[in-house]
């Protein structure tokens, strides 16, 4: 059984003994090397590469050139991978090389060196990154220079739906209304909805949240739950944590997303990968308590997006939920999702995928 963590929390404070959440700050570095003319021979001196495109050895297809280092930062599309392919490659295999690195500086995870001291590898394959970002260089010794190579790169996705970080929250609160639905929305999750994603920490990663009470969930990282496998496991053992949903009386609609927001704010439970975009789907069984509660379930979304760069999705289950107030919950139109009975909620998979792999739409939500 993986390990779980309990925790109990009020408003932007978790209290683990007398921990409480700090703020996350982020920094990504991203230290380029700018090569001069005088410097690095027929190396680009705008380095950066977008998307889809070619690049080209110094010169080619000519000679590069002798003792050159050239450095090549290439990005992604928002949401995809690079997929690397060679259509031509003639380096003297023993002294001159490409590195690709695996993230945005050349201290990331490499990735390949063809060629080169230290290299087994001495013709090129089809290389995937696992984020947005890569580095490659190339080298040239004095000795010796050939016709170079002509590398192909493109935003791929590369597993099914797509290159994601997804936060599920689980509602384990008696506003589900029965043990029969809580049972239906697991087995839902477990043997429905997540067996379509290619689980992975590389691929798509999980991480879940069982909430069943304002103040307390059970917590599964993503190293918990690294396989499609874990995560059916895992989902289908919280029943044994509800053994009877409707004694977990202490609802609200707040607390799912604010447990959502506090653990994307906690780098030890969500650290997310450079460049991967993340999403939090909320499962919501009932309307706000209140006007005081769905401010505040609107405040928490607005700051999963502004604060945590992450898309929530609301999926609606059971019958007579304002679906238009709890659609403003969610990243944008078009992100919502309802069922009006538990016994249907596999109709709304191809809808759920889609808005994880969806881009910004033209109408922004919270």
């Amino acid at each position: 059984m993986a390990s779980q963590l309990l925790f109990f929390s009020f408003i932007g404070l978790v209290i683990l003994g007398a921990t409480a959440y700090k703020s996350k700050q982020l920094i990504h570095n991203h230290e380029k090397i700018v090569p001069s003319n005088d410097d690095f021979i027929g190396c680009p001196t705008n380095n950066d590469f977008y998307y889809n495109g070619t690049i080209n050895s110094p010169f080619y297809p000519y000679n590069y050139p002798p003792k050159d280092k050239c450095y090549y930062y290439i990005s992604a599309e928002p949401g995809k991978v690079l997929k690397f392919t060679f259509s031509h490659f003639d380096l003297e295999t023993c002294c001159d090389f490409v590195t690709i690195y695996d993230g945005p500086t050349v201290t990331s995870k490499k990735l390949v060196q063809i060629g080169g001291p230290g290299s087994n590898v001495t013709s090129p394959g089809t290389y995937y990154t696992t984020t947005r970002n890569a580095v490659m260089t190339f080298e040239s010794n004095p000795t010796i220079q050939k016709s170079g190579f002509s590398m192909q790169y493109e935003s791929v996705n590369t597993v099914s739906p797509c290159n994601r970080d997804i936060f599920l929250i689980v509602n384990g609160l008696s506003n589900v209304g029965s043990q029969a639905n809580f049972e239906k929305e697991i087995k839902f999750i477990a043997n429905q909805l997540t067996p379509t994603w290619n689980v992975g920490l590389d691929k798509v990663r999980v991480m879940l949240n069982l909430q069943t009470d304002i103040d307390y969930a059970i917590v599964w990282s993503a190293d918990d739950v690294p396989t499609n496998a874990n995560v059916t496991q895992e989902v289908l053992h919280m029943l044994e944590y509800v053994p009877d949903v409707t004694a977990d009386n202490n609802t609200d609609l707040e607390c799912l997303f604010r447990y959502a927001f506090d653990g994307l704010d906690d780098s030890k439970e969500f650290d997310e990968r450079y460049g991967i975009e993340k999403v939090v789907i909320v499962f919501v069984a009932a309307n706000a308590n209140d006007d005081q509660d769905y401010n505040e379930s609107f405040e928490f979304a607005h700051k999963i997006r502004t604060e945590q760069d992450a898309k929530v999705i609301v999926i609606g289950m059971g019958s007579g939920l304002d679906q238009t107030r709890l659609s403003k919950l969610a990243y944008a139109s078009g992100y919502a999702f309802f069922s009006t009975s538990y016994d249907n909620l596999s109709s709304l998979i191809p809808k759920i995928n889609n808005a994880i792999c969806s881009g910004l739409n033209s109408q922004c939500g919270p």
